[in-house]
């Protein structure tokens, strides 16, 4: 069994009111099998790719969906962080932030990049 590493500390410098809303998103924390992490490393690939298409495309629907399909899977492994920076991502898209949009969009289709990587 494997334990999933972290992204607190990318996510709070994005995100100062963290802490105030990780809870939202918590789950029991387990270690995960392999077979899970892969499973969850081969969508976390597929909607990073998706992230990044949005921003290249200047698709902010392709965009939000892509956070929040994030949004779940961050709660259901075991990450809330990466929820509540997809969900600022969503918010910023509502909002019409576009540079905030980019700025977290690329923080985590970085992350996910690097994850993935990392669980190969």
């Amino acid at each position: 069994m494997t334990a999933i590493p972290r992204a607190i500390e990318m996510v709070r410098e994005l995100v100062p009111d963290l802490d105030g809303r990780i809870s939202q998103f918590e789950v029991e924390t387990f270690e995960m099998d392999q077979e899970l992490i892969g499973a969850f490393c081969e969508e976390l690939a597929r909607v990073g790719g998706d992230l990044q298409a949005g921003l290249d495309e200047s698709d902010e629907e392709k965009i939000r969906v892509a956070a929040h399909s994030v949004k779940g899977m961050g709660g259901t492994m075991g990450l809330p962080e990466i929820s509540v920076l997809a969900q600022d991502i969503e918010l910023a898209v509502r909002s019409g932030d576009q540079d905030r949009s980019k700025t977290l969009c690329l923080a985590l289709v970085q992350w996910s990049r690097e994850f993935v990587t990392a669980n190969q």
